[in-house]
């Protein structure tokens, strides 16, 4: 059982486990590799980024979108940089392109957009297995900041 699957059952919610049949890296990947049906438009993505001293940010957005610099510095009041995946190993303990933002220990910040969509569909933290879930039951899970980050 996956880490955040453990999460998730403790915490009483439901949530749909994406069996991928190969390594996801893009909305397009998560699409193709999708052993069931998935809604592409409610694929999200973290993004970890690293500041000019050392700390880290995560932001889960669109599948589709991509972070804001200038929104994401005024937000913060740092200078940001998309981490490299040393870094991304570093603050979320998996390779890129499976991270899941629900096992994080870094400041988690979610775009506006996400919460208009009904399900999200997220990195689990395994490269071949992703988790689809309301979006009303992610947004109470865990603390986050919500805000217009996407560009």
């Amino acid at each position: 059982m996956l880490e955040v699957e453990r999460l998730l059952t403790e915490k009483g919610i439901k949530y749909r486990l994406i069996e991928l049949t190969g390594r996801a890296m893009t909305v397009a990947d998560v699409a193709r590799y999708s052993k069931g049906d998935i809604n592409v438009r409610e694929i999200c993505k973290t993004v970890i980024m690293k500041d000019g001293e050392g700390g880290y940010y995560a932001f889960f957005l669109v599948g589709t979108d991509h972070v804001d610099l200038i929104k994401a510095r005024r937000l913060t009041g740092k200078n940001l940089r998309i981490a490299n995946p040393a870094e991304v190993r570093d603050s979320a303990n998996v390779d890129p392109g499976a991270v899941c933002p629900l096992t994080l220990r870094i400041p988690l910040i979610v775009d506006s957009r996400i919460t208009a969509l009904k399900h999200v569909n997220f990195g689990s933290g395994h490269h071949l297995y992703g988790i689809e879930m309301k979006t009303r039951d992610l947004l109470r899970i865990f603390p986050y900041t919500v805000a217009d980050i996407a560009e």
